[in-house]
């Protein structure tokens, strides 16, 4: 339930949910409504999660839900796992890849 993965965050954080809102200077007013299964608005939960450091999917699914393929998840995970001057090389190599393909499927669409 919302307000129970929501207590439970705050918990996690060292805080509680009346804190947390008046640290975001919101209401603490709905959290009766949340209490029964409401949700709040979505750019109030995009505050939460940010102060919360977690994401909007995590705090109303309790899951983190993404699109990525098991290739991409693969490749987020080597990512991961690599020393720090490694993930920067690969970033750099990634990135001028990237860059140079853009360019040539470009070239190629306006010669055609």
């Amino acid at each position: 339930m919302f307000y129970e993965r929501l207590k439970l965050l705050c918990k996690e954080h060292n805080t509680t949910i009346t804190n947390m809102l008046k640290d975001l200077s919101l209401s603490t007013g709905s959290t009766g409504n949340w209490k029964k299964g409401q949700f709040p608005k979505g750019d109030i939960l995009a505050k939460i999660a940010d102060y919360l450091d977690t994401s909007i999917d995590y705090i109303v699914f309790g899951e983190y839900r993404d699109n990525l393929t098991d290739e991409e998840k693969k490749l987020v995970e080597l990512y991961k796992s690599a020393p720090d001057r490694a993930k920067y090389k690969v970033f750099c190599d990634f990135e001028d890849l990237v860059k140079k393909e853009i360019e040539k499927f470009e070239n190629e669409k306006n010669s055609e």
